[in-house]
């Protein structure tokens, strides 16, 4: 758990108030000194997009299925878009790509 708090360079007063427990309980289970309860086990599994034997050392594997999954069809989705792209000629390349910049900017005026 504290090799994954840390990839994400997250303090342990961080990772306690998003899975919403204490720092000190963070820090017990980093140390061995308290068990996983399967809640947070699978609170935890899902936060770091990882299986729960990976936290638990019981596995080299750390994504889930589920993750792996979305991961690849995002993978794949911007792969056709790449290749559609790359079909394109210059002049229509770069025309994607204000069209893009210009919806980008919409989207976030929006929010």
């Amino acid at each position: 758990m504290k090799e994954l708090r840390n990839e994400k360079g997250l303090r342990q007063e961080d990772l306690a108030g998003k899975i919403n427990v204490s720092q000190q309980t963070v820090s017990r289970i980093e140390n061995g000194e308290n068990s996983l309860p399967a809640d947070l086990l699978i609170h935890l599994s899902k936060f770091f997009h990882v299986s729960a034997d990976y936290i638990l050392k019981l596995s080299d594997v750390r994504m889930t299925q589920e993750y792996r999954i979305e991961v690849e069809g995002i993978t794949e989705r911007n792969k056709d878009f790449c290749c559609a792209f790359e079909r394109l000629n210059r002049t229509n390349q770069e025309l994607v790509l204000r069209l893009m910049k210009q919806l980008e900017e919409s989207q976030n005026n929006v929010k």
